[in-house]
């Protein structure tokens, strides 16, 4: 029986590795995602922001055994492999943990660097089309390609020389950046690694709200039974997404990244404009309550945009097979996150059954859990 995963990050490589404990072949898998190599696009957004260390804890990682990463820091003797009270992980030793994985259960030879571009049901088995025309024939598909798709730049910065956004295609200005747009974990991370590699730079952050200080993306409570078993027991699919969207703490950052900017608001060489509602004039000023700044370049630190359901794979399944949608316009699926028979979601399609941890880490295991129990039952 053959798989396929359209999607090679975080959360596909979870699966994918839940699946080839389970016994399946790796001949019989195959991941089809854009980069040169799994995982890279991850690797490389944290990279560009210099995160030392991952939001979540030790125990949240691609490894089916939660303790496996925390027996790989122990027996690689990675110097600080883990931070603070919640052990999070060093971002290198977690990204040198999914390589290893990832050769030691053959995923990279799994791996076809192309874009699925449709989906079609031929009898009981599903045809995946490449960009490259090529088609693949499989038994079940599961749709893990992620959320983020498009860099989010706000009208005001459009059409404007000297800005960016930190996850465009192309090379990074860091040394002519003297302002940064955004108030979440990354524009804090891009702050510090500019003021950190540069003595004598200020830096203006430029934020559309107050900054705000979770330990992690929504409640812990989300990873169990205390709010998902109410949150699976709500009828009305807009009322479930209408909570997700009050419980997730967007735009946040932990306390120990707080504390470690306030040094350099303190000292002076950070200045944050909280809900500012700047203009860009001239290609080289910001003005803001008749105060102007000047700019060299500015760096864009706000997220992507929510094109999960405009994806051209997933309108084409809703157009041509009537693919069920919730009130509120999210896939219908079923506790194993099927949507229509031998074809599967995860992350943010499958925010209405795993809640609040559906798009992190976490999310990612649960979901290769929901799937794999499937998996189990159509191949005894």
């Amino acid at each position: 029986m053959k798989w396929c995963i359209v999607g090679g990050g975080i959360q596909a490589i979870t699966i994918a590795l839940k699946l080839r404990i389970l016994g399946l072949e790796h001949e019989n898998l195959t991941i089809i995602d854009p980069n040169n190599q799994l995982c890279s696009q991850f690797s490389r957004f944290t990279e560009r922001i210099s995160m030392p260390y991952l939001r979540s804890p030790i125990v949240h990682h691609v490894h089916p055994n939660p303790f496996h990463l925390k027996q790989y820091c122990k027996k690689n003797e990675y110097s600080g492999g883990m931070y603070g009270q919640y052990k999070r992980p060093q971002r290198n030793m977690f990204m040198d943990h999914i390589d290893d994985l990832i050769r030691e259960y053959r995923l990279d030879e799994c791996h076809v660097c192309d874009v699925a571009i449709d989906i079609h049901r031929m009898g009981k088995m599903w045809e995946v089309v490449l960009e490259n025309r090529q088609n693949l024939e499989v038994d079940n598909v599961i749709i893990a390609s992620g959320c983020n798709h498009k860099p989010y730049i706000p009208e005001i910065f459009t059409q404007h020389e000297d800005i960016q956004h930190i996850f465009d295609d192309g090379t990074i200005e860091y040394d002519k950046t003297s302002h940064i747009v955004g108030s979440g974990i990354s524009a804090i991370h891009l702050a510090i690694k500019l003021l950190t590699e540069n003595e004598d730079k200020h830096i203006h952050l430029w934020t559309k709200k107050p900054l705000e200080v979770h330990d992690f993306d929504a409640d812990p409570g989300w990873l169990g039974p205390k709010y998902m078993k109410g949150f699976l027991n709500m009828e009305s699919s807009i009322e479930k997404m209408n909570m997700l969207l009050n419980e997730r703490h967007k735009g946040s950052m932990p306390q120990e990244l707080y504390l470690r900017i306030k040094k350099y608001i303190f000292s002076g060489r950070l200045t944050i404009h909280e809900n500012a509602c700047a203009k860009i004039e001239n290609h080289s000023i910001i003005t803001h309550d008749g105060d102007v700044y000047d700019y060299d370049h500015i760096l864009l630190a706000t997220g992507f945009e929510n094109t999960l359901l405009k994806q051209p794979l997933i309108q084409s399944l809703i157009n041509k097979y009537d693919a069920p949608l919730t009130e509120c316009g999210y896939p219908e699926i079923s506790y194993n996150l099927e949507w229509l028979e031998g074809l599967y979601v995860a992350g943010g399609l499958a925010d209405l059954q795993l809640g609040a941890f559906a798009r992190n880490v976490m999310g990612g295991r649960e979901a290769a859990n929901r799937i794999s129990e499937k998996y189990a039952r159509i191949s005894s």
